[in-house]
């Protein structure tokens, strides 16, 4: 019997989490120090990466990864539409230039044949996403960029857990960046990870995060620099987490597996297509109504009055956020070449960003949970 509304998001805390963090408030070392450290360490072993940096929190882990590529006011990065805000936010951060390209229609993720026709020669880094934890084509991404010369940057924030023929996602770009928001596979609260195999680049988002400092510490300052560290809260909290991650994305993929197999019954609706030898870390699962005759909005609706909690996500894309309209109102605007976002047309994008919404996956969902889930898909769509 459910007992409860059905939650898209539930956050999995459990005493593990509480009892290292009274440790973290008995030792009053509250600033990063030995539980971050632990924590990086086992982001490293778990993902394969030779060197993981925690930060403050994902937008402030894609701000340090574009600054320690050094990339440049004017710079053309080439990424995704179909994503949250924050990826192209961090572009304009440093003052370089997001440019959109479309979406492959079955993935939901940047395509690459798009990509490849947009490369022009203002073009310096391209920054893939893995969207709600599908990993991006990055082989195809990774021979791109070295045969064109570019950076290759992996917006993993929703990605613990997503591989490529067995390798984590982190791996594939120059660097990449990861989300320990209270929603994802793995939390914090707030928090992030870069991630890079590139020691230059390592040493380099250690100093920018620490306001510049070399790696000795001190008052010693060699670069301007941030103050983006992570407390020792929530490298508890994420250091718990660690021990627990396997488990809880088997049973987010133990989820999205049941409702494929019921969508693949039900006419008119989809969900993103997983290519062979890629392991989705199944942080959001969504369904495409492209086809059906209920739309997301009148879908949730629904689903709300069978208690089941759903959303519409990136209904609204980036290029058509206020933001983006308003890109002259931009302090770098008055230097920088932006384009009129206005006229930035990604039809495949459009058509999936109003005609998708999240349904819970969440690793806390009973069987029986899970199954008022799929009996309120069939009920809306069947």
């Amino acid at each position: 019997m459910v007992n409860r509304i059905i939650p898209f998001v539930d956050v999995s805390l459990s005493n593990e989490e509480i009892e290292e963090v009274h440790k973290v408030l008995e030792s009053k070392r509250l600033i990063e120090g030995v539980y971050s450290k632990e924590f990086e360490r086992k982001f490293q072993e778990y993902t394969g990466v030779k060197h993981a940096i925690t930060c403050a929190n994902g937008t402030a882990a894609l701000h340090l990864a574009l600054e320690a590529v050094g990339l440049q006011p004017g710079d053309e990065v080439i990424t995704t539409p179909f994503t949250f805000i924050a990826t192209s936010n961090s572009i304009l951060f440093v003052g370089a230039i997001p440019k959109f390209v479309d979406v492959d229609p079955k993935t939901w993720n940047l395509d690459p044949e798009q990509v490849e026709m947009n490369i022009t020669e203002k073009t310096k880094a391209i920054m893939p996403v893995h969207i709600f934890g599908l990993p991006a084509d990055m082989k195809a991404f990774r021979d791109m960029a070295d045969d064109k010369d570019l950076i290759l940057i992996e917006d993993a924030a929703q990605a613990h857990g997503a591989r490529i023929d067995g390798v984590h996602a982190g791996n594939f770009g120059d660097i990449a960046t990861f989300s320990l928001y209270a929603t994802k596979n793995l939390i914090s609260g707030e928090g992030g990870v870069v991630t890079t195999n590139n020691e230059e680049l390592a040493e380099k988002v250690e100093s920018l995060k620490n306001h510049g400092r070399t790696l000795e510490g001190g008052y010693k300052h060699v670069r301007v620099g941030f103050n983006y560290r992570m407390t020792d809260l929530q490298g508890a909290i994420a250091s718990a987490q660690m021990d627990k991650l396997p488990e809880l994305l088997e049973r987010r993929s133990a989820n999205a597996q049941y409702y494929r197999k019921i969508i693949d019954e039900i006419e008119g609706i989809d969900y993103q297509h997983i290519p062979n030898g890629f392991t989705h870390a199944d942080y959001i699962f969504a369904i495409d109504t492209r086809e059906a005759k209920v739309k997301p909005n009148e879908a949730v609706q629904q689903f709300k009055d069978n208690g089941v909690m759903a959303r519409p996500i990136y209904s609204t894309l980036s290029y058509q956020q206020e933001n983006f309209k308003n890109i002259h109102e931009w302090r770098w605007s008055k230097c920088v070449p932006y384009p009129d976002y206005t006229k930035v047309h990604c039809p495949i994008s459009e058509a999936i960003g109003p005609n998708h919404f999240e349904i819970p996956v969440v690793p806390s969902l009973s069987i029986e949970e899970r199954e008022k889930v799929a009996e309120t898909i069939q009920k809306v769509f069947g």
